[in-house]
This record gives C-alpha cells, structure tokens and sequence, in this order.
C-alpha cells in the first residue's frame, strides 16, 4: 500500500492541498507539472511543516529530517529544480550502544549466529506478522532488542516488537513465504545496491540545509500558497488532505465520518530534536554518522547524528550533533548523554543549542496504520476527487513519498 489513498476527478483542472508540509509541496509541485491549478492552504504561516533548517550564529540546525536519500527521480526532481545536492561523507562508522558500550553494529559473535541461521526458513509474511516476530528465530528475542530494534527506531522510532513487517519490508517484493532468511537479506542488499548505482547516491543535503530544497519547491508554488489560512475546511471538487492523520481526522470528522474513525486510530510518537553544538568533539563518534541507543537503555536519547562527520560542507566551523529523543527533552538532557560517552566533557564545552519538540512527530508504523490505511483504502475506493496523503500513508521516507506523489500525477493525468 504505497500509493496515495483515493483518486482525482481528471476531468476537473482544480485541486485543493490542504497542508504545505513537504507531503503537500511535492504533490503540488507534480500536479502542476501535469497541467493541474493547484490551491494549497496552510494554516500556519511558514511552508515545510516539520522539515525546516535553523540558521544559528554557531551554525544551522534541522528541525527534522536532516537528509534525503536518493533514488532515480530525485535525481531527477533535483535537476528539474536546478538544485545541487550535497552528498554525505563516504565510510563513516554506524555504531550502536550495546550492553553499555559503543561499537560496530555486528561484530564477530553476532555475525556468526547469522551465517549459522541464514538457511532458517522466515515466518509466512502474514497482516499480523511484527519485524521482531520475523527476525527472532534468524537472532533470538535478545539480539532482536539489542540490534534490529535501534537500527530501524533510528527511522521509526518504535521497537521491533510493534513495528509492523509489512509496512517496513513491503518495498522488497511481494513475497509471503522466503524459503530462507538468506533469500531475503539478498533481496534487501539488491535493492540498496541498486540505489548505489546512482551518480549521486546515498544521503544528500543542499547548501544552506533542508530548508533550501522546501523554499525551492515553495518558490515554484508560491502563486499557489496560501499562508496563515482560517476559512473553515470545505469538501470542495479534487481535495488532498496532505496533514498528519489527526488533523485530516478532524478535518473529516462531519463529511466523512467512517474515514475520519480510521484516521483518529493512527497513532503518531513524540520527538525531540536537539541540536548542540560543542567546542570540542565527542571522540567516540570520531568519523561515525552516529551513534543509535536500544529503547530500553538509561539514556534520554535514541540516537545522536554527527552533523559535522556527515556533511562538513555546511558545519566547517564548529562541532554539531543532533539528539533526537522520544519524549520532550529537558534543558541538560543532552548533556548526561554527552557525559555517559565522555564524561570529561561539561557544559563549558557547550556553544549552542537548538531544540524542537513535535507532539506528532511521526506515525507509529504498527498493525493499527496498517489496517486503518487498508481501510480507508477501501472507502475511498469507487470515489473521486478525495484523496489523502502523508507519510502514514505508504512510507515514511521523503524518498519514497516523492516516488508516490510522481506516480499519482502520472495516473491521474489531467483529460482537457
């Protein structure tokens, strides 16, 4: 279930986006390159929603995603826009905190239990199936918490136990039974190939931050924007919702009320977005992208980003690592966490900090979003001109949300 929910009258040129997040911006953008008079309403009086940079006098900080990773239409997309992408350092370390101790994700006991189980046949691909239910016979429940999980809460944020399979892998293929974990693990390392192939590959940014590729994408639309928007929501002919699940809930709620109860059942995680800048740099993360904590671990947070290692072009001056955290972070939170990986470090070495709390920052990616998103699916299915996007509807990447809006203007082609 990649694709945007519901589908747009083509004999109508109008569309009416509501939201002027990143979801919004790209769908319009694909729109009206289709032909399309887009009409996009934001309520607040800045476009990007959670994506945004921070420009600071020690230097700039995302509000959220700090990168985009390629694939053939960014690539694409970016030359359209005449942006020049930023790659990301080649060959930093990824590391994790395991059993108290920063290290390599997979060192030589692990990896040997993996080569021993790789012949194991995987559970059947079922609706209810978890990622912690697929990988524990490959690893053990153990290994599934102290690797899988920090590894992917690193995107999702949510332990592997809840973590629906179908929603992280279904980008691999549609298969419900591997006849080996082996099978799968070469589909997956197949599909990162692919992307690899790419001139530019990998994580990129844009000079200036991510909030060059949003103020790009809102110059193209700014006939179209309509900031600090107050009329009252109204069905109109071809309407996108392009907010979180809980405002198109609301938005719903008197049009279309069975839509509506599904939307309210997705459920979003808290995240902070701490942004330190140091004098002095935290040796552990010396040439790594970062480091990702398990959930369950007595740090505040579940990861940390070393922005100057990953892309030094914008960060030239002065050390910069991003905390993100599943709750709002206090004041000095950031700084226990600094000091558990260095405790020579002190608030002396502190230049800056930037800090950002989303209430719903991201849509929990379990078996609830899965079924709500399949129903909604099914309502909207014999209608047109509604339509609903977001990243809980198909992927929770900006990557594959681009691939989704390009796709959807392709198939609803304007008929003149």
């Amino acid at each position: 279930m990649k694709d945007i929910i519901g589908k747009l009258n083509t004999h109508d040129k109008d569309v009416h986006i509501w939201g002027a997040g990143y979801s919004g911006l790209i769908l319009g953008y694909y729109l009206k390159k289709q032909g399309y008079k887009v009409h996009l309403y934001e309520i607040s009086n800045k476009i990007g929603g959670k994506i945004g940079t921070n420009k600071t006098f020690a230097g700039p900080a995302e509000t959220g995603a700090n990168a985009f990773y390629m694939n053939e239409d960014a690539l694409e997309l970016f030359n359209e826009l005449k942006l020049s992408p930023v790659p990301a350092s080649k060959k930093l370390k990824k590391l994790l905190l395991i059993d108290g101790k920063v290290r390599r994700p997979f060192h030589p006991s692990i990896l040997s239990k993996l080569m021993f189980n790789l012949h194991k046949r995987p559970p059947l691909i079922t609706d209810g199936l978890t990622v912690g239910d697929f990988f524990d016979p490959l690893m053990g429940k153990e290994n599934v918490e102290k690797y899988v999980s920090p590894l992917l809460g690193g995107v999702y944020a949510t332990a592997s136990e809840k973590l629906h399979f179908k929603s992280v892998f279904g980008h691999v293929d549609e298969t419900t039974q591997y006849s080996s974990y082996f099978e799968f693990l070469k589909k997956v390392l197949n599909k990162i190939k692919k992307n690899e192939q790419l001139k530019i590959s990998g994580s990129v940014t844009f000079e200036g931050g991510m909030q060059t590729l949003i103020n790009t994408l809102g110059e193209n639309l700014k006939q179209e924007i309509k900031l600090n928007y107050k009329t009252p929501f109204e069905l109109k002919k071809n309407t996108i919702l392009c907010t979180d699940a809980q405002t198109a809930s609301r938005l719903l709620s008197h049009v279309k009320p069975e839509i509506s109860e599904e939307l309210k059942r997705i459920h979003y995680q808290p995240l902070s977005t701490t942004t330190v800048f140091t004098k002095r740099d935290i040796k552990c993360l010396n040439k790594a992208f970062g480091i990702l904590m398990p959930f369950e671990s007595n740090l505040n947070s579940i990861g940390i980003i070393n922005n100057k290692a990953i892309f030094p072009a914008n960060h030239e001056n002065i050390n910069s690592y991003t905390f993100i955290s599943r709750s709002l972070s206090r004041k000095n939170d950031f700084l226990t966490d600094i000091q558990y990986l260095q405790s020579d470090l002190s608030n002396d070495d502190v230049e800056h900090v930037e800090s950002k709390f989303w209430e719903n920052a991201i849509p929990v990616y379990d078996l609830q979003r899965y079924l709500s998103v399949k129903k909604i699916h099914q309502l909207l299915r014999n209608e047109s001109g509604l339509a609903i996007f977001g990243n809980y509807v198909g992927s929770i990447s900006l990557r594959e949300m681009l691939v989704s809006a390009k796709s959807f203007s392709l198939k609803n082609r304007l008929h003149t």
